[in-house]
């Protein structure tokens, strides 16, 4: 059994956000280029309820590209405190520094100057060209992986198979509503386990619901190298003692506490970097005079700073 052409999936899903997608999300408000393009990038690796304050704190002080025309490096990072993926929060600074650069200040419309930016690839790309831009290209999120895998009866990810179908399922009448929707469905609707097909606006038109069967993508299983870590919090006066150290290979320009190499392999917690798993512990002093380059920095300052998750996390609890 085939889903034929004859089902027009693209226009039941954009009329099933009319009516029960998640309009108030901030990013679906005010659409602008450059708001799509920096809630994508937030989006990325992060979950919708987190990127919301982020975003309305990120757009109460860089509205547009004007605004952040002068920002340097740690200006966005210092907006980025606490999210994670800090190399995101990097894109953003040379993409924009790009974008005023070769593109006279203003967001470029065509794909190939679009994805010429850091930390652009094809479905960002597409996002913002369709949602902002108004023109018919697909994205291919996690979300919408899932759809496809479900509507389609696909078991496996395959990459240019599923390109195909999430541009022959767009409604090109209504691309805002259609790319909102069918990232909301699968957010919402199409669950890995017990997905909600009696609500499902194509759950007819679905093989994984016709056959009573729901694929589920796996993923790439990733090999993490183990690192023991030990960080020194040095507290003086109520505040902590931070520097830069871009000699980890990671958290490059972040604020950290002197670290090291912790040879005895303990550790009380474990963060995962992409291909890292990061084993941390912590010790505490009161040095007045760390023999380091740093600064320090009260609590209210940490969060207003740049600081690894597992670190910032650390820091803010002690208090």
């Amino acid at each position: 059994m085939e889903v034929t052409q004859e089902v027009n999936i693209g226009s039941k899903i954009s009329n099933w956000y009319t009516e029960n997608g998640r309009q108030n999300l901030p990013w679906r408000e005010n659409v602008t280029p450059y708001r799509i393009w920096i809630s994508e990038i937030m989006l990325q690796q992060t979950q919708v309820n987190t990127a919301i304050d982020y975003f309305n704190r990120f757009m109460a002080k860089y509205p547009d590209l004007e605004t952040i025309k002068d920002a340097n490096e740690d200006d966005i990072y210092s907006l980025w405190s606490g999210l994670g993926y800090y190399r995101r929060a990097s894109y953003i600074y040379r993409a924009k520094e790009a974008i005023h650069a070769n593109f006279s200040g203003r967001m470029p419309e065509q794909y190939k100057d679009i994805i010429s930016l850091p930390g652009i690839g094809r479905s960002t790309a597409g996002a913002i060209l369709s949602i902002a831009f108004n023109k018919p290209y697909p994205i291919l999120d996690a979300n919408v992986k899932k759809v496809i895998s479900r509507i389609f009866y696909k078991n496996s990810y395959e990459e240019k198979s599923f390109w195909e179908l999430s541009e022959q399922m767009l409604d090109k009448k209504n691309l805002f509503k259609f790319q909102q929707g069918v990232m909301d469905l699968g957010s919402q609707l199409c669950l890995p386990k017990n997905p909600k097909c009696l609500v499902c606006p194509v759950s007819k038109n679905c093989l994984a619901n016709i056959k009573g069967e729901y694929p589920v993508l796996a993923k790439k299983k990733v090999q993490r190298k183990k690192e023991f870590l030990k960080f020194n919090l040095i507290r003086f006066n109520e505040k902590y003692f931070l520097t830069k150290d871009n000699t980890l290979g990671y958290w490059k320009n972040l604020w950290i506490p002197p670290v090291e190499k912790n040879k005895l392999k303990a550790f009380d917690i474990i963060h995962n970097l992409s291909h890292r798993e990061l084993n941390i512990s912590f010790t505490e002093s009161s040095e007045k005079h760390p023999k380091l380059s740093g600064k320090w920095f009260s609590a209210e300052e940490i969060k207003k700073i740049a600081v690894p998750k597992p670190i910032f996390d650390k820091l803010v609890s002690n208090e």
